[in-house]
């Protein structure tokens, strides 16, 4: 038995994080849900690859996944996959918008807390300069391909930051329906104003995603940030009940993030 510690309802918002902590073969989403369930708020649930949703999504799966919710009283969260390209202008956006339709109806049951999604064609390394006509035309036609299909539902997708400057598409966000994923760690990794972005998108927040970086590399332990900058993400999410989502992928980055921003309550 592992002796991480019970963070669930020790914040003053929902904390959670990815379903990829522990390192297991067989089961791997099902045996990462069992060990956090009891230890945090809430749990992201991971689908990044379109062609590999079988693996994680199957009926016997959603039915295991329905019935810890029932038990534990655990909350998800769901990273739709990450090769959607829905920026592409000349891809198969209908078959990517499939694949969203695809993954909301088979988790319906699980009363699923939103459903992150990235707008993603742009090289995520890239601090991508001020978007022109082109460039701002095609993500407004992304959302409204979206939103057009998703009807109602669309109120349920969050729409977040990742390597290029979102705000630069603020008005476009704010005029749709869609809410917003903050990913700080991704706003500190690329050099992005954290506090502008939470001025500018403020409620419109529905989930944070925070995590270090450490010489060049992405996602490692929140005690990699300035302890300034994590409190005034904290204070973000305290003041709106905000879920928080530690987003690292192993154990010990788990428990080394979790002990930083407990010891930031202080």
């Amino acid at each position: 038995m592992r002796a991480m510690k019970s963070y669930k309802n020790g914040f003053p918002f929902p904390v959670g994080s990815p379903s990829f902590i522990l390192p297991v073969r067989e089961d791997n989403l099902l045996e990462n849900v069992r060990f956090l369930k009891d230890r945090l708020d809430l749990v992201q649930l991971l689908y990044f690859g379109r062609d590999h949703l079988d693996e994680v999504m199957s009926p016997r799966i959603i039915r295991e996944l329905r019935t810890i919710r029932e038990e534990s009283g655990v909350v998800y969260t769901v990273h739709l996959p990450a090769d959607l390209g829905l920026l592409n202008p000349t891809g198969p956006r209908e078959d990517a918008i499939d694949v969203i339709e695809r993954v909301m109806d088979s988790t319906a049951s699980l009363a699923v807390e939103g459903y992150v999604l990235h707008l993603d064609l742009f090289d995520p390394c890239m601090k991508t300069p001020a978007p022109g006509a082109e460039e701002r035309g095609v993500f407004e036609a992304a959302l409204a391909a979206v939103s057009a299909r998703m009807g109602e539902r669309a109120s349920g997708i969050l729409i977040e930051n990742i390597g290029y400057d979102m705000a630069l598409f603020g008005e476009l966000i704010l005029g749709s329906p869609f809410p917003v994923c903050m990913d700080a760690g991704h706003l500190f990794f690329n050099g992005h104003d954290a506090d502008a972005f939470m001025r500018l998108f403020g409620p419109r927040i529905r989930q944070v995603h925070l995590h270090g970086h450490e010489k060049g590399r992405d996602h490692r332990p929140v005690s990699a940030l300035d302890p300034a900058a994590v409190r005034r993400v904290m204070d973000f999410a305290r003041a709106g009940s905000v879920p928080l989502i530690v987003e690292v992928y192993s154990e010990d980055d788990l428990n080394l993030s979790l002990g930083f921003m407990e010891g930031l309550l202080a």
